[in-house]
Parts: C-alpha cells; sequence; structure tokens
C-alpha cells in the first residue's frame, strides 16, 4: 500500500511538471532599451512571481492552472505592462515606458509635513500590510567576492517562510526545500568564518515591519527629509523622500523612501549605512560589522489588498572592496492564514547557509521560480562546472540535524490544482561535529535543612583573652536555601559535554558553590527535542548560616589577612564541603535556540571543614574573611561546644531556567 501511495505522490508531481508553463524574456526600457533589473514579474491576484536579473533576463513557472491569468510587470517609475499569458511566446521581449517625475505638487512642502507623511503612513501599516500571518515561498541567494571581484563562492536555495503579522514584533520562521552551493576557491572560504542568519533575510530586511529608525517617529530629530520627486507605480502617484543624517544628529542611514501618494503604504527603500552607523557592533536584523559600505534596496507589493515583502538586495562592500551580498525574493504567497514552519525543518538564527551544499544542475529547481544569476555569478558556475568540483547534494551532517522534508512530499496549493515535489535524499553517516557552547540560567531551591538551636558564636583577641566579638541568636527550623544557577555546556561529541556550573544563594546565606564535570544526553522524542541529560561533577561548595551581627567596641583588629574597623559585624558558621554532584535533567526544546529544563540531583560529600564567617556591615567595601576553627573562635549549640556539620550528610536539589545556545 505504502509503494503504491508513493508512486501515485510521484506520478501527479511528474505530471504537474510536465503541465507548468514557463516564459522567459528580457524586461527593457521602452526609449533606450536599457535593461531593467529587479523589475516584478508574475500573476499578482495568485501571488506568484520573480524578479528580474541585472541583464533585464526572467525565467517564470506558472502552473498550467492558472493558464487564462494575465502576467504583469511593474516597476517603480514605469507604467505597469499586462497581457494575457496566451498572448506570449518565449523568449519575450517586454518594453515598459517610463514615467515622468513632477515636483510640482510638494514644491512648498517644508520639512515638517514631509515627516507628517511618514508619520501617516507608518500609522496606516495596520490597514497596508498583512494583519494576520502569512506562509510564502522564497528564493535565497548569498555570494562572495574578493578584492579584484572573483567570486570566492556562491550559496542559494528555496525557503518555506512564515511570516508573521505587522502587529507581531517577532521574527517569523524559515525552512529548507531544496539548496545548493558552488565554490571556486575552497582555500580562501575556508580561511575565513562564514556569516549566519542570511537565510532569514526576508525577516531581517523588512524595513516596514521592524520599524527601521528612519521611519520611526523617535528618531525624526536625527534625520532630514525632503521630498526628491512624485513618480509613479501601477498607474498611482509616488513620492519619493530622501532622508539622511541630520546635523547633530544621530541617525545612521541615508537613502530614500517610495510612499503611495493614495494609501500611504510604503513601496520600496533603498538606503545604506553611513561610516558613523557603521561603527555599531549589534545592528541585527541589518549587518555590522567591519564593512566600507552596506547598500539595502527593498521592496513591496500588492495581493489582494494588502502590501507583502517581495524582494531585497544587500550589498556589504569590504574594506579590500570585495563585496558579500544577499538576495531574497518572494516567489509564492500562499493564500489563508499562513501555518508555521514544521519545528523540525526550521533553519536557526545562527546557522550558516553555506554549509548546504549540492550540485549545481539547471534543472535542479524544478517548478520552483528563482531569480537570474549575474554575469559574474554564471561565469564561475561554468567554470566551477568545467572543473567538476561540484559538491555531493547537501550536506548530510546539515540534514540530520534539521530532518528536512521527507522524500517527494507532495503538495497541494489552495484554490489551484498546482502540485510541487519535493525531493530530499538518501541520509549519510555525520562526517563531522563542531565544537558549541550552551548557557543555562535557573533558579530553584538546594534542601539543607537545619534545626531549631540557641547559637554562640565568639572571635577572642588571643586563646583564652577576652572576645572582641560575641553574639548570640535562637535559630528557627530552615528546610531549604533559594538559589540561582548558571551552567555552561561544552559539547565536545554530539551527546557529550563539558558542565562547569556556578550557584548563589538569593538572600540571608553564605551560599556559593562551583563545579566542573561531564554529561551526556539522549534524545527521547522523534518530534520536538526532548533530552534527558545526566552529568557528574565535583563540587566545591561553601555554606553558612547567619548567626547575628556583633558590636565591635573592640576598634580595628585583624583576623588572618584582613583588618576590620566596622562597628558591626555579621558571625556566620558553616562548612566548606567537596562532593561528588550527581544530575539528572529533562530539558524541551521550546524553538531551535531555547530550551526548558528541569533539574534534580545529589550531593555527596566525601570532605568538609567546618569555619566562621566575618562579614563587615555598613561599608563602602565590605571586608569579608572565612577563619577555620582553632582556638580563637568559639561556638557554642545550646550552651554546648561545637564544631560539627549543620546540615545533612547528603543533600538534593531541584531547578528549572532556561538553556540558551
Amino acid at each position: 500500500m505504502r509503494l503504491l501511495t508513493a508512486t501515485f505522490l510521484l506520478l501527479f508531481s511528474s505530471l504537474a511538471h510536465s503541465q507548468s508553463i514557463i516564459i522567459t524574456g528580457k524586461v527593457q526600457d521602452a526609449d533606450n532599451g536599457k535593461a531593467l533589473a529587479y523589475a516584478h514579474v508574475g500573476i499578482p491576484e495568485k501571488g506568484i512571481g520573480t524578479v528580474t536579473g541585472e541583464d533585464g533576463g526572467f525565467t517564470l513557472k506558472v502552473p498550467q492552472a492558472y493558464a487564462g491569468s494575465r502576467l504583469s510587470v511593474s516597476f517603480i517609475g514605469y507604467a505597469t505592462y499586462e497581457r494575457p499569458l496566451s498572448a506570449l511566446q518565449s523568449p519575450v521581449t517586454i518594453r515598459i515606458k517610463a514615467v515622468p517625475s513632477s515636483l510640482q505638487e510638494v514644491v512648498v512642502m517644508d520639512e515638517r509635513a514631509v515627516e507628517d507623511i511618514i508619520r501617516r503612513a507608518v500609522r496606516r501599516i495596520p490597514d497596508n500590510y498583512p494583519d494576520k500571518p502569512s506562509s510564502v515561498t522564497g528564493f535565497y541567494r548569498e555570494s562572495r567576492t574578493n578584492a579584484v571581484q572573483e567570486y570566492l563562492y556562491m550559496a542559494e536555495g528555496v525557503l518555506d517562510i512564515y511570516k508573521t503579522s505587522y502587529s507581531n514584533t517577532k521574527e517569523g520562521q524559515v525552512g529548507l526545500i531544496q539548496g545548493r552551493k558552488v565554490i571556486l576557491s575552497v582555500e580562501e572560504v575556508e580561511q575565513h568564518s562564514g556569516f549566519s542568519s542570511g537565510h532569514m533575510a526576508a525577516h531581517r530586511f523588512d524595513f516596514v515591519k521592524n520599524r527601521e529608525d528612519f521611519i520611526d517617529e523617535a528618531y525624526f530629530d536625527d534625520y532630514r527629509y525632503w521630498i526628491e520627486s512624485i513618480t509613479s507605480y501601477e498607474g498611482k502617484p509616488v513620492y519619493v523622500i530622501g532622508f539622511n543624517r541630520a546635523e547633530g544628529g544621530k541617525g545612521r542611514m541615508k537613502g530614500s523612501i517610495y510612499i503611495d501618494t493614495l494609501s500611504y503604504a510604503f513601496l520600496s527603500a533603498r538606503f545604506e549605512i553611513l561610516p558613523e552607523g557603521l561603527r555599531k557592533i549589534d545592528d541585527y536584523p541589518l549587518y555590522a560589522g567591519n564593512w566600507k559600505a552596506n547598500r539595502y534596496t527593498v521592496n513591496y507589493r500588492k495581493v489582494g489588498d494588502k502590501w507583502h515583502f517581495s524582494n531585497a538586495l544587500r550589498e556589504g562592500v569590504y574594506r579590500d572592496g570585495g563585496i558579500y551580498s544577499n538576495e531574497i525574493a518572494i516567489t509564492e504567497i500562499e493564500p489563508g492564514r499562513g501555518k508555521p514552519v514544521p519545528y523540525l525543518e526550521r533553519l536557526k538564527r545562527g546557522d550558516e547557509f553555506l554549509e548546504i551544499t549540492g550540485t549545481y544542475d539547471e534543472d535542479f529547481w524544478k517548478n520552483y521560480n528563482t531569480t537570474p544569476l549575474n554575469t559574474g555569478l554564471q561565469q564561475t558556475v561554468v567554470q566551477l562546472s568545467n572543473q567538476e568540483k561540484a559538491a555531493e547534494v547537501f550536506d548530510s551532517t546539515f540534514l540530520a540535524r534539521l530532518q528536512t522534508r521527507r522524500d517527494s512530499v507532495l503538495r497541494a496549493t489552495s484554490g489551484g490544482s498546482e502540485f510541487m515535489s519535493k525531493a530530499t535524499p538518501a541520509m549519510d553517516k555525520p562526517d563531522g561535529f563542531k565544537w558549541r557552547f550552551q548557557t543555562a540560567i535557573g533558579m530553584g531551591s538546594h534542601f539543607l535543612e537545619t534545626g531549631p538551636a540557641a547559637m554562640r558564636a565568639a572571635f577572642l583577641e588571643h586563646a583564652d583573652g577576652p572576645a572582641i566579638l560575641d553574639t548570640e541568636a535562637e535559630w528557627d527550623t530552615r528546610s531549604f536555601e533559594p538559589i540561582a544557577h548558571l551552567d555552561f555546556n561544552l559539547f565536545f561529541r554530539p551527546n557529550f559535554f563539558i558542565r562547569g556550573g556556578w550557584s548563589r544563594d538569593l538572600w540571608n546565606s553564605i551560599y556559593r558553590e562551583r563545579s566542573l564535570g561531564l554529561g551526556a544526553q539522549l534524545n527521547l522524542s522523534k518530534g520536538r527535542p526532548f533530552f534527558l541529560r545526566a552529568v557528574a561533577q565535583h563540587s566545591h561548595h561553601k555554606y553558612a548560616r547567619k548567626i547575628a551581627a556583633a558590636e565591635n567596641e573592640f576598634g580595628k583588629f585583624k583576623a588572618d589577612n584582613k583588618r576590620f574597623n566596622a562597628d558591626r559585624i555579621n558571625l556566620y558558621y558553616g562548612s566548606r564541603i567537596h562532593s561528588l554532584k550527581l544530575t539528572l535533567e529533562m530539558a524541551l526544546e521550546l524553538h531551535p535556540g531555547r530550551e526548558l529544563f528541569i533539574r534534580g540531583g545529589y550531593m555527596l560529600p566525601f570532605a568538609r571543614q567546618q569555619h566562621l564567617y566575618l562579614k563587615e556591615r555598613r561599608q563602602l567595601f565590605n571586608k569579608k574573611e572565612r577563619l577555620p576553627l582553632d582556638d580563637r573562635i568559639l561556638v557554642e549549640r545550646n550552651g554546648e561546644p561545637f564544631d560539627g556539620r549543620m546540615t545533612p550528610e547528603q543533600s538534593f536539589f531541584v531547578t528549572v531556567g532556561l538553556v540558551f545556545k
């Protein structure tokens, strides 16, 4: 039965591929024949489309079910082109007419009036952009050149993208459908670290959703705004608003914003980071680092009554002139409410897209729409093919970790008969592992029971001499100490790690613990990861309970290596304990970068020593000292000399918290 089902799915997939309409051509300026790069070509009402390359070329794949639709070509500043698909024969040359710019309507606008246009556009975001999550298919490409503009590598992929609504500040999700890369200079690529989170470009470069500071009213004083011109898009007038850093302001960018004059929707923006802004260390979602320049072009398109993120190009220029670029184009917007990317198929923000490899093949993408290669990349691919350096399809380690889509998954889009095959090649054994860190923070209780007692402690000037400090108090029963944990896990194998930890009390005691040891984990789930971890560590633990504050009428005195002179000094009695710390932990992965854990464990002491602790009060720098019990220390419990332990021989603890990867 399973074989028949698989055969049925593959048959439908093949039929779908054979019934696709493929349109190729170029988009040019009608007056001078100039190629128009990044023009949108597609069927807007179906949410299907692509963008032209730098030579104006495009290839659009349309399901046969949409054969009766009309092809639309749109570009800001040009009249929109529309023709029935049935009237086009590939290859087609599409010439569109430029619409003259005008400043006549806006010459009287002052800067405040221009700012009001942006304010109104921001307030209209809930009306103009999706108010519920959406699922889209996108094509992503990143590449890198050296100082003489020779390509070092290119990586690209078809992505399953889940975008949250524009009223939700939470970043969306990305899953990999298919991916490949070509590397021309293996040595140079290996010498430089890869870039992470490039595949998040559909979220990172969406300046409207992220409310970048040049459209944020809180930063208006840091920028200067003006009307550059009035242009046109799809027959409607569009404001072109220029912006730059204001004199004395802290603006980090300059560029142009395109806003529809009727709906006040943001249609596009072209901006770059100023030299002062490039010095910002953490600039996520944009790029930060030692760049010579950092430029962005971002476009939106209308589907139904809402504007959607359409495509973006980001170019980062190195100090030596090399370029790292990111291209993202949304090629299909699915109707209805979007569905999150299945958990095991999500790419992490910190993943390096370059890790995904594949043989470069012109037929690799099947029915997925992609964006054309520029001339330099075309030459790179040809050279790579001639040198037979193409890698195997997909990196097995990456796939094993992601457990991406099953072989020949059949997908039907709503409202049509389009079927697409998403094939995943066979798995191999993992062939490598990168050391990785985890950080865990948590809060809990250490069950160190101390019973009621009348406690007295004194610190003497010398043996049999007068007391410098002398205090007593009644201890009540205490069952546990509230504590906070901080741990670091260093994984040196996929399921084995070194753990170092620190624990501190939250109040009313001296509690200091540090530990180091080894651990192992086991994933108990075939779905969302659910880990069971066991850890054995050596624990060095200092624990003391406060007796009371003693009045210092003696004045300055020396306790071991420190001189005390505070009027009041707290006295604590406790132990320094060496233990074997055994921990059992369960952790559920909330998302790829975070886990929720609950942990329990036993402390099995094998050595301990009792101490009296002194700690100054009401001093700017409180001195404290740990004193081993000797003939200068007097401790009494219920009127009897006492030098024993005050806690159980063995103890256990419970902690809950979060793991950050």
